[in-house]
């Protein structure tokens, strides 16, 4: 029995079959090769709901002629998408990209930004302009943010009551102050901005990709970017997409000087209003990469060492240092 039998029956859906099959990473992506060329298909933990929405904006975006993201291949029923027992899958063309470790580092970032500015722009208050909308978004954003801090709270209570503190503790409560000052005032801070909001009848939504990062763009020889894996694709602000892009930025390396330039080569497409660069500042002050490092060991929701996590908190704390510094400098 082979390993990719659930693959190859999916290809007549598409009028096709499917000559080969090869796992390109794990444990979901696959790449097939047909006599009408290669594609790859994904086996996606995404919603229907969400797959219909995407695979109608990449549609209509393509139909407008912009090729700044990969497109779903459609079945013979025209669906975006193939349910399969309780599995979702899609396909989509594949394209050739470079190794981004033969490149210099950080190529990937304008043609990247710039790509969001493109999807950004071309969809802006793509459904409706409806100040309410925001709200819930507000509101859950609001919601989460106090829950990691609340969950925070209770694990430094955790590491202060050990006897002999873990590695991990000791550099938790050493930077305890900063985390939680950099959280509360971002929790403060969009309490204010959304109480400023409320009766802006002009608030920009957009689509935004959901997750841009280096693995999730394509990059052909002449340094144009492609936008692929739309799974977590939503109608929201597009500061969400450029805080996810900076915080990737950062987590990489990257040093301000160029993190300017690269706003400003997003601003050169889609100039942010003053109400979003706020609303960018806030998103940036917040501590969720640090956050997420904490819940997770002391939940043990992964299968760290200890050298591991205490390496990992070391490194996002320094990163959201660089953040901070940067977002500060943007409302100057």
């Amino acid at each position: 029995m082979s390993r990719f039998d659930d693959i190859y029956p999916l290809f007549p859906e598409y009028d096709m079959y499917a000559q080969s099959v090869e796992l390109i990473k794990e444990p979901n992506v696959f790449k097939a090769r047909t006599p009408f060329g290669s594609y790859i298909c994904k086996r996606t933990s995404a919603p229907q709901a969400k797959l219909h929405f995407v695979g109608g904006i990449l549609r209509h975006l393509q139909q407008r002629g912009w090729d700044g993201a990969v497109p779903f291949t459609y079945t013979k029923y025209d669906e975006p998408f193939l349910l399969r027992g309780n599995r979702l899958y899609y396909v989509t063309p594949w394209y050739a990209s470079v190794d981004k470790n033969a490149i210099p580092p950080f190529a990937w970032s304008k043609p990247t930004i710039e790509r969001l500015a493109e999807l950004h722009h071309l969809t802006q208050n793509y459904r409706f302009d409806d100040p309410k909308h925001v709200e819930p978004l507000l509101t859950s954003l609001t919601d989460r943010w106090q829950m990691w801090l609340d969950h925070m709270q209770h694990n430094s209570s955790i590491a202060q009551s050990r006897p002999y503190p873990s590695p991990f503790d000791v550099v938790f409560l050493a930077n305890h102050a900063f985390i939680h000052d950099a959280a509360t005032r971002a929790i403060e801070s969009l309490k204010q901005w959304g109480e400023r909001q409320r009766y802006n009848t002009h608030f920009r939504l957009s689509v935004i990709h959901g997750y841009p990062h280096p693995a999730h763009v394509l990059l052909d020889r002449m340094g144009k970017a492609r936008l692929v894996n739309f799974d977590r694709a939503a109608f929201d602000t597009p500061a969400r997409d450029l805080t996810l892009f900076f915080r990737a930025f950062f987590h990489l390396g990257g040093e301000e000087e160029q993190a300017y330039e690269l706003l400003q080569a997003y601003q050169s497409v889609f100039p942010l209003r003053q109400d979003e660069m706020a609303l960018l500042v806030t998103f940036l002050q917040y501590p969720e990469r640090v956050m997420r490092d904490i819940e997770g060991y002391y939940n043990q929701k992964y299968d760290w060492n200890e050298l591991q996590a205490v390496k990992r908190l070391e490194k996002d704390i320094d990163r959201l240092y660089n953040v901070q510094r940067f977002s500060e400098q943007l409302l100057k």
